[in-house]
């Protein structure tokens, strides 16, 4: 075919009797379809299970984005993810990538919901972090590159990527565009872009849903941070950031008037030890690079140890990973989020 051209509890898991929302059998549906149609996949047949609902109608397409348009002649079969978000799209509209970026900061290098999402299928993983692996990328023989959210930079890389297979990137820059825009570009690069805005109209849908179940929420203000360990933490300033957004639709008032000045218009800043009983709010909640070792550490800090929240039960430590899931938002750590954090929340708040 020829294409022209990135905290101590644990999060609870869902009780069988609890409902999961409805992108979970949106997702399911659609790879299910595709594995019926396509065949039994092995990591030698996967991209068969691509061949799904096939729209050759829908062809060439061409992407703009801000490093440069691309034009995909046909619909694409073999598809490598340079992020989670993209992975999460492209499995969400019934594409198993045959290959994915590691997320090095979880085990096993995926996060759970795409894990979940994958089912049986196994894509070949490959570490990002100390940048692109060209070569690998290309023994994938892709026939598009999906980086709607990427980290090391695209820009960068551009040309060599770009020399592999069409690059679907950002439209103003990774960890920028919306959740919603990556979803947008990606369904329209695998002819999909009414499954996209389907699959959008669900999870949106879903959140409503969360903030109508979820009275309690309307109006509580939150602080949200990550842990570095002896240099001291830093807090989320502005509501403008992707999981504070996501808790303001839930119905969150936001980030307090003390952290947004603390901020002075930055997404994140760093508060040293002396200073941790600002970070007070109706709810705390806090991830660790350090790992969950830190959070019991910072637990018995004798300055954050004196937090009212955590005298009222009001704060809520997550490991790393689930705490992306609204940090660097996709479409299925969304619900994810919704299913097992939300949850988390409304307990916190309704205290010991």
């Amino acid at each position: 075919m020829k294409l022209t051209q990135h905290l101590s509890l644990a999060p609870g898991r869902a009780s069988s009797g609890r409902p999961r929302h409805r992108l979970t059998v949106a997702v399911a549906t659609l790879l299910g379809v595709a594995l019926l149609l396509g065949g039994c996949s092995s990591d030698d047949d996967t991209p068969a299970a691509n061949d799904a609902g096939s729209d050759t109608t829908a062809f060439p397409v061409t992407i703009a984005q801000k490093e440069g348009e691309v034009t995909i002649d046909e619909r694409p079969e073999r598809i490598v993810a340079l992020d989670f978000a993209s992975a999460d799209a492209a499995i969400a509209l019934g594409f198993v990538p045959v290959g994915m970026a590691e997320v090095s900061y979880v085990e096993g290098g995926v996060m759970e919901w795409t894990k979940a999402a994958l089912g049986d299928s196994k894509p070949e993983i490959f570490f990002t972090d100390d940048g692109f692996p060209f070569e690998a990328i290309a023994r994938l023989d892709p026939d598009v590159i999906l980086a709607v959210n990427t980290f090391p930079d695209i820009a960068e890389h551009w040309d060599e990527l770009n020399a592999i297979a069409p690059v679907v990137g950002h439209v103003e820059a990774a960890f920028v565009d919306p959740w919603q825009q990556g979803v947008a570009q990606i369904g329209k690069a695998l002819g999909r872009s009414a499954e996209a805005q389907q699959l959008v109209a669900d999870v949106e849908s879903s959140i409503a849903e969360a903030r109508a179940a979820h009275p309690e929420f309307a109006a509580k203000t939150v602080s949200y941070f990550r842990y570095l360990g002896a240099d001291g933490l830093y807090v989320i300033s502005t509501n403008q950031d992707f999981s504070i957004k996501f808790l303001t639709e839930l119905g969150f008032k936001g980030v307090t008037d003390t952290v947004t000045t603390m901020g002075a218009g930055q997404r994140r800043v760093l508060v040293s030890p002396e200073r941790y009983a600002d970070l007070e709010a109706d709810l705390v909640i806090g991830t660790a690079s350090v790992g969950l070792e830190g959070m019991d550490e910072l637990a018995r800090h004798p300055v954050f140890a004196t937090l009212p929240a955590i005298a009222r039960g009001a704060y809520l430590p997550i490991p790393v990973g689930p705490s992306t899931s609204m940090v660097q938002p996709s479409v299925l750590s969304l619900p994810f989020a919704l299913d097992e954090l939300v949850p988390q929340m409304a307990t916190a708040l309704a205290g010991p």
